[in-house]
């Protein structure tokens, strides 16, 4: 056989394979986390912060902003047209979940430079990273994340969530007073109609109460936000809720958005109000909603309960 044969020959199970190839090499690094997973070394639980002395309001966002690669649709308009509907709402903290594509990031975070959120922590994880973004008015003086041990398989590309290495976000807030807050972020597995997927979600949401439970300061407020994929009376939202101690704190049916305080001896929470953020991007005639998802905000009153 001719060697240019060969060579011809050869060129369709070169394009077969490198794909194989390069899945596998992705597949190698997808286990990494690129922040802080020892929350143990954290300097809030060595020393616990004093509790608060007086009440705080606090306006908190829970927001899916869908911004995935090759799937989503006008993400840099929207990014700018999110960034201008908190501009408006004024939040003291946010929690995004599906912030994969860095330039759009990029993008919401300049626009955000126009509100009070100067503080901005990202959270690296596997191959397609996290999608977990927080943004705070306030300092940020720790961060750590807890990646889920468990997912959809590998193999589903289209569905992506083990690519994602989704988990759960701490950010250690320092607020006005000198006081702290404890704000985690998550994103639990999508159902994507397959019912094996609520084990493996309800796997998670006992993963996140631990992580919650043992990493928060027990002095301190804290908040749990996020997309959890699940509603109340669900098994996988009550491990959760029941895991963690945590209670409601928004109003109206967020379905699988959600804004949580962990109770605790020293404060009690009360609802204010609670906001959608329903806005819309222009595209000449036609209009387009900021996400497939609501987000919301909540104001929240904390309440210090005194000792004597």
């Amino acid at each position: 056989m001719p060697k240019w044969l060969k060579i011809l020959l050869a060129i369709p199970l070169l394009l077969v394979a490198l794909p194989v190839i390069a899945l596998v090499v992705l597949a190698l690094f997808n286990g990494r986390v690129g922040i802080e997973t020892d929350y143990r070394a954290s300097a809030a639980l060595a020393n616990s912060p004093a509790p608060l002395t007086a009440p705080l309001t606090l306006k908190v966002v829970t927001f899916n902003i869908q911004d995935l690669p090759w799937v989503s649709e006008e993400r840099p308009r929207r990014m700018r047209g999110i960034g201008a509907a908190l501009n408006i709402l004024d939040p003291d903290i946010v929690g995004f979940q599906e912030s994969f594509v860095e330039e759009d990031r990029d993008i919401l975070l300049k626009e955000l430079a126009n509100t009070r959120l100067q503080h901005h922590q990202y959270y690296p994880s596997a191959t397609g990273g996290s999608g977990l973004l927080i943004s705070s008015a306030f300092p940020i003086a720790e961060v750590y994340f807890h990646r889920y041990s468990v997912s959809n398989p590998a193999y589903k590309l289209w569905e992506g969530d083990w690519w994602a290495g989704k988990g759960v976000a701490l950010a250690r807030v320092t607020l006005p007073d000198g006081g702290q807050l404890d704000f985690y972020n998550t994103h639990a597995q999508a159902g994507y109609g397959n019912p094996d997927y609520d084990i493996v979600r309800t796997q998670q949401m006992a993963e996140l109460a631990d992580f919650v439970t043992k990493s928060q300061a027990p002095t301190t407020p804290t908040l749990v936000v996020g997309d959890m994929n699940c509603r109340p009376g669900d098994a996988d939202y009550e491990t959760a809720v029941t895991g963690a101690g945590l209670e409601r704190v928004m109003e109206g049916d967020s379905r699988i958005d959600h804004i949580f305080a962990m109770k605790n001896r020293h404060y009690t929470f009360r609802v204010i109000e609670t906001t959608p953020i329903e806005q819309s991007v222009k595209l000449g005639e036609k209009t387009l909603a900021l996400s497939d998802h609501t987000g919301w905000m909540s104001t929240i009153e904390i309440v210090p309960i005194s000792d004597s």
